[in-house]
């Protein structure tokens, strides 16, 4: 009887052993997990360096800005007003030109021949009315003979001077001094009426044609500084006055196309060219501004960290303000509502912050914010 209930006993004794074991380890394992969620209670992270910069009124010109393109004074495509084929191509791509200079020759062979032929006809008929109209005061002759041979008089001279026209329309001058672009046709090539020769742009003065929306209509009127300034860091930006506003709003943009005019003897500005226009309204206004790049950009909002006293005495936090922002200029961007005057802001690295946390300032300085920053290579 003993020896049977030997191994059960055994495996009950096993059994409690291993029990006490797994006690023991989910003792052991519990009080450190218990251990580790305290102390991460407690944990509190070091404070975030940040470089912060104080929210000022700044005095910015009234003005409205937009993207101008740039026209010629007096710009046209060549082209050809008869059917002929070329003869002559008188010009260079990319040349100037003179008024009445000759650009291009069409073959007038055939026309000149007619031109012959119609000039004799225009003498017989001539002649014929002459010598009907001496015989008219004599009452040789009826008035009817005499207004037949006028007409036929006349219309000879019609047919002389059709073909005279012709005949200049087959030489081509430019019309206005100007320079003329990329050659579109080849000799003995037979251009069809309309055919496309070349262009030809007047660019020693130019015009900049800019929208305006119909909000801001309102506000221009002929005789407002206008700055132009083309971007591309080598022509400095040039200034001139609103000379046309358009008398009617493009029902697609709702905007209205306002136009100035300035002169370009250097030929800085090329047709065609997309500028920067900003035209002074009025007087400056007095605004709030701070760092572009102290923005956190967001679709459910723009916001900044704003640096104010934390619990301690000494320390700071970062706390996360949503903003309403206006117009930007150079570095800045205008912040119409959300801060005041003299309130800190992070300058700059945003996006690693979270609201409250501490942070302490960097030692060092903040990068230079311009109004109307002129980046340079370096």
């Amino acid at each position: 009887m003993n020896t049977a209930k030997s191994p059960v006993k055994s495996i009950l004794l096993a059994l409690l052993a291993l029990l006490v074991v797994i006690g023991v380890i989910a003792g052991l394992k519990g009080g450190q997990i218990g251990f580790m969620i305290a102390q991460g209670k407690k944990f509190v992270p070091p404070p975030e360096s940040v470089t912060s910069v104080a929210a000022e009124m700044q005095n910015w010109p009234n003005s409205y800005t937009a993207t101008g393109t740039v026209e010629a004074d007096e710009g046209i495509t060549v082209v050809a007003e008869v059917q002929g084929k070329v003869k002559r191509i008188a010009f260079k791509s990319g040349e100037r030109v003179k008024a009445g200079d000759i650009i291009l020759e069409q073959e007038s062979g055939n026309e000149e021949a007619q031109l012959s032929a119609a000039s004799a006809r225009l003498r017989l008929a001539a002649a014929n009315f002459e010598r009907l109209a001496e015989l008219k005061t004599k009452n040789t002759v009826s008035q009817s003979e005499l207004d037949l041979a006028r007409q036929q008089k006349e219309s000879s001279q019609g047919d002389v001077d059709n073909l005279k026209t012709t005949l200049q329309k087959k030489v081509m001058r430019a019309p206005f001094d100007g320079r003329l672009g990329i050659r579109q046709v080849d000799l003995g090539q037979d251009l069809a009426v309309g055919a496309a020769i070349v262009s030809l742009q007047a660019t020693n003065r130019v015009r900049v044609n800019f929208p305006v929306p119909q909000g801001w209509l309102s506000k221009m009127s002929k005789g407002l500084p206008v700055t132009v300034a083309p971007g591309n860091g080598v022509v400095d930006k040039l200034s001139t006055q609103v000379t046309a506003i358009g008398a009617e709003i493009n029902p697609t943009t709702r905007s209205a196309t306002v136009q100035a005019s300035l002169d370009n003897a250097n030929n800085q500005l090329i047709p065609g060219m997309a500028v920067q226009v900003e035209v002074t309204l009025s007087d400056p206004r007095a605004l709030l501004a701070v760092p572009v790049t102290s923005i956190i950009f967001a679709p459910f909002g723009d916001t900044v960290y704003v640096i104010e006293a934390g619990e301690k005495p000494g320390s700071l936090k970062a706390r996360q303000q949503f903003v309403r922002l206006g117009q930007s200029r150079g570095d800045f961007i205008e912040v119409v509502e959300g801060l005041q005057a003299g309130q800190k802001v992070a300058a700059a690295g945003g996006f690693k912050l979270f609201n409250g946390q501490s942070v302490v300032e960097s030692p060092n300085k903040p990068p230079e914010y311009k109004l109307d920053p002129k980046p340079s290579d370096t």
